[in-house]
């Protein structure tokens, strides 16, 4: 049982490290996204060449 304990508290930190990594990984891919889509959606204020 000692056993799993030391194999835990080896492999925890980076464990942990790893998960924080995803979660700050995945908050930046959100971001990205949210910014695209807003980018894309924003209407165009350039006016358009007078017609002849």
């Amino acid at each position: 049982m000692s056993d799993l304990f030391v194999l835990l508290r080896e492999t925890l930190p980076e464990f942990l490290g790893s998960l924080a990594a995803a979660v700050v990984t995945t908050a930046a891919a959100a971001a990205l996204r949210a910014a695209r889509r807003a980018r894309h959606t924003e209407p165009t204020t350039a006016e358009p060449p007078p017609q002849e």
